[in-house]
């Protein structure tokens, strides 16, 4: 344990609050004077950290005071557009996991990471997934990936039907303790585990399997058209780069032998994730969980806009130098944590910094804000050595975070006794607007019944070529579709035919043509 006074040192030796806390919304993420009023004003705040009013942590006034952004909204020609689409790393129904999507006026866009839940904002936000297609994970925890399954499985359902792109970092060549005792009796006890991103893919390939094979009755790749050429590859295909947080070389993989680097449309290599005329997405290490862990950089060279996600990082100097190599970046994205002791209260309820649990649990939190994520004050001191390198974002964004207005204040605080530029803390449905002359938050109005996002994909007009699991005969009246042929006849014999239950609808219109399909009797065209 550290032999500085904390916080919750501070709470020991007082045996109350650290004190008055008064906190001024205007100097909050560039918010203008009276924009709000926060229900606090004229009057110091004064709670104890551990336990304090109910009102502070059920409310992020932060983010009610934004602007409202409707779903569908035009982006313009030279203008970047950044929503949150999960800011939180526990579970929380005003946040779910971790993703960033950014759009730009080019017609590109870009998932970083996509953390479990995330897809619920996705459609709430009106993203089609056909804008879904480019991922960039910045590790390989659970809640960074888990929804990658939901876009990668429904997704050529909608008009996803190109492949997906999925970029994140290679194997972290930490050697295995267990290799030589195996004291877990693990049945897989390599030396150096297969966790790179290759690995990830080729495995969630095959995880995937009956959930692919089962949807593939139906198109899954456009062909050619009025709306443009063929997709380069089906829906179900996967092209992985991945990324060596060591060398900064790249390496391919796809589960389509027509996909390789030279069929792609964009480069590769030497610190560098993606690349084209207009845009370069370059890639730093960070120090996150296990070695591999990176951060992301991306550049609109045709608009001189940029953006840092660092996905979950302790604090480091790779970011600091990233953030001020060439000209500084329009928005750092950076994960923050809330401190043990305020993360230990919330998630248990004990507030008595002397209880044995209590004690215990603030090791553990200690132990993975160790291992893992970067505290409040060195978001702060990160940021001071951009700008004393003239090189300062011009916002900074906190996320990653349980956001209410207990934590946002005490994060603020900490973030403003090392450096005094404009911060916020992003919540689910912040949205950000960059252009050359401005930067604007606000916080998206979605329906909670909303279904998914209309097609947006021009190719949609050309239709799609024959399914995998094609039926071109006669008698089948949903040709070339098949969505009968992966059933055994002995399943199908128990089916509870269309006419039973709707005699006027489509499968009791269709009943005929079906069974005269399964039973191999010749038919005219239905």
């Amino acid at each position: 344990m550290s032999d500085k006074i904390t916080r919750r040192d501070a709470l020991r030796i007082s045996g109350a609050a650290l004190g008055a806390v008064a906190l001024s919304w205007r100097g909050m993420a560039g918010a203008r004077p009276n924009e709000w009023t926060p229900p606090w004003t004229g009057a110091d705040v004064r709670w104890n950290e551990l336990d304090p009013p109910y009102w502070l942590t059920q409310h992020n006034n932060l983010f009610a005071s934004l602007k409202p952004f409707k779903p569908g909204e035009r982006l313009g020609r030279r203008e970047m557009r950044i929503s949150f689409m999960g800011t939180s790393v526990i579970e929380r129904r005003a946040q779910v996991r971790s993703s960033v999507f950014v759009e730009l006026g080019n017609g590109e866009s870009f998932v970083f990471d996509c953390g479990s839940g995330v897809v619920t904002n996705y459609v709430a936000m009106n993203v089609p997934w056909s804008r879904m297609r480019k991922i960039f994970l910045t590790h390989l925890h659970g809640d960074h990936t888990s929804d990658l399954t939901h876009i990668y499985c429904f997704g050529p359902q909608g008009d996803g039907k190109s492949p997906l792109y999925v970029f994140g970092p290679a194997r972290s060549g930490v050697r295995n303790p267990d290799f030589e005792s195996n004291p877990r009796h693990q049945y897989f006890n390599p030396e150096y585990y297969e966790d790179g991103t290759l690995d990830f893919c080729r495995h969630f390939r095959e995880m995937n399997r009956w959930h692919t094979e089962s949807q593939s009755f139906v198109g899954t790749q456009w062909t050619a058209g009025a709306g443009g050429a063929a997709a380069e590859g089906d829906g179900y295909d996967i092209y992985a780069t991945e990324l060596d947080w060591r060398t900064g070389g790249t390496a391919h993989w796809s589960t389509n032998t027509t996909l390789n680097p030279g069929s792609v449309d964009f480069d590769s290599g030497n610190w560098v994730a993606y690349e084209t005329d207009d845009v370069r997405i370059s890639f730093f290490p960070s120090i996150h969980g296990r070695n591999g862990s990176l951060g992301y950089k991306l550049e609109w060279l045709a608009e001189g806009l940029s953006m840092i996600f660092t996905g979950d990082s302790k604090p480091n100097d790779l970011l600091v130098a990233s953030a001020t190599h060439g000209a500084p970046v329009d928005v750092l994205i950076s994960e923050i944590v809330v401190d043990p002791q305020i993360w230990v209260s919330r998630q248990s309820g004990i507030t008595d910094p002397d209880n044995k649990n209590f004690e215990a649990a603030m090791v553990n939190a200690e132990a993975v804000q160790e291992n893992s994520h970067t505290p409040q004050k060195a978001f702060g001191y990160m940021l001071k050595q951009m700008e004393k390198a003239g090189k300062a974002p011009r916002l900074a964004v906190g996320t990653h975070f349980q956001a209410s207005d207990d934590t946002i204040i005490l994060a603020l605080e900490d973030v403003r006794s090392k450096y005094r530029g404009p911060v916020t803390i992003a919540t689910d449905l912040m949205v950000i607007n960059v252009t050359r002359r401005a930067i604007e938050q606000r916080r998206a109005v979605v329906s909670d019944y909303g279904w998914s996002a209309n097609w947006t994909d021009p190719r949609q007009v050309n239709g799609t070529f024959d399914p995998k699991y094609a039926d071109t005969r006669a008698c089948n009246p949903y040709r070339p579709m098949g969505p009968l042929l992966q059933f055994s006849p002995a399943l199908l014999a128990h089916a509870i035919k269309g006419c039973v239950y709707d005699p006027a609808g489509f499968a009791c219109e269709n009943a005929e043509w079906e069974q005269n399909c399964l039973a191999g009797v010749p038919t005219k065209s239905p």
